[in-house]
């Protein structure tokens, strides 16, 4: 199957909800922890190794940074949370703006939330479901680093984080091996308003 993510381009990051583009199209929210994997997983979800920026050092982006899929579609790349020492007073500088984007913003669709399989659901996970449920947002759970654990240690992750998720069915995921992102994709696309097209990008 082709994949529909593969054009994807940076357009911008922002700090201020006024230097937000245009409210349209759907927009998928990309979140999770400094070091659980959401850069890497964003690069195999695209296809694309140098999309996403990879540090050594998480946590180091500070903007929210927006990708064109299209001309319908946006990945909203929301920076990590919960890692180092500092990333409290990184965070005050976005969490305004991460609140008054899901308070106004029409354009979002879904959040996309990336943990790592072997650490799920810490608390600062929680506050971003607890966020998407008080918005009525939908939310995607994702556990990352799939190849780190063996199948039956995968298999009691998933079914630990489903148990907390009221329904919702989480994803696993490995940027390593190129594994789920078949699924992750279909899931996204869900959210979206209408079949993509890469054409003409």
């Amino acid at each position: 199957m082709k994949n529909l993510f593969k054009e994807s381009e940076f357009m911008l990051g922002v700090t201020k909800f006024k230097n937000l583009p245009e409210d349209m199209g759907d927009e998928i929210l990309l979140a999770g922890r400094s070091n659980a994997g959401k850069s890497s997983a964003l690069n195999a979800l695209t296809e694309n190794p140098k999309l996403a920026r990879i540090s050594k050092t998480p946590g180091r982006t500070t903007e929210i940074n927006f990708f064109r899929v299209n001309e319908t579609l946006k990945f909203v790349d929301l920076p990590g949370y919960g890692f180092a020492k500092s990333s409290f007073h990184k965070r005050k500088d976005w969490a305004p703006l991460l609140e008054e984007y899901f308070a106004k913003r029409q354009a979002l669709k879904a959040v996309v939330i990336f943990m790592d399989i072997r650490h799920p659901l810490k608390d600062s996970d929680r506050d971003m479901i607890e966020l998407c449920n008080k918005s009525d947002t939908a939310f995607i759970p994702v556990l990352t680093k799939s190849d780190k654990l063996s199948n039956n240690q995968k298999h009691k992750a998933i079914s630990a984080v489903n148990r907390q998720m009221q329904g919702v069915e989480a994803i696993a995921v490995s940027s390593k091996d190129i594994v789920g992102f078949d699924k992750l994709s279909r899931a996204i696309l869900e959210f979206t308003g209408a079949p993509i097209s890469t054409s003409g990008m």
